[in-house]
């Protein structure tokens, strides 16, 4: 990715950005959530393969190299990014991991969520956020930056 770290990982964890790069829509249960931290719990609802599924998702770790969640709803799904600095940007790391849980929407989800992650939904999702964390880089290099005593450069 051409953005650096800084940005690659706000991009990660900024909800409003998440909601612009996750491949599947979804709604907060606390609106007010701005930022996921490490140790964030929330409930997220969206549709998945026509079915409406809820998930808690809790942050396992949030810091200036990695994003680690776990996502327990029908499936289980463990996602971790790792974000490391490069020439011309970040070098992004990511890997997600789905296990079915007892139900009876489990295996048909946890089948389908494998499914897209086989054709290429994690690339395509990089892909995004990529594109969003370049957004806002351009963006603050574009604004004028507050000195420490308030004074614009």
């Amino acid at each position: 990715m051409r953005a650096e770290p800084r940005h690659v990982l706000e991009t990660l964890t900024s909800v409003d950005a998440c909601q612009m790069w996750s491949p599947v829509g979804f709604e907060l249960d606390d609106e007010d959530l701005a930022r996921l931290r490490t140790g964030t719990r929330v409930a997220v609802s969206g549709g998945v393969a026509g079915q409406q599924v809820r998930f808690c998702v809790e942050i396992l770790r949030a810091d200036r190299r990695r994003l680690s969640l776990r996502a327990a709803g029908p499936v289980e799904l463990l996602a971790d990014y790792e974000v490391r600095p490069v020439a011309d940007g970040s070098q992004v790391d990511a890997a997600v991991a789905v296990r079915p849980r007892p139900g009876r929407l489990a295996g048909a989800l946890a089948h389908v969520t494998a499914g897209l992650l086989a054709g290429g939904a994690l690339t395509k999702t990089l892909t995004r956020v990529a594109r969003e964390a370049e957004r806002r880089q351009l963006t603050a290099c574009a604004s004028p930056r507050a000195t420490p005593a308030g004074v614009r450069e």
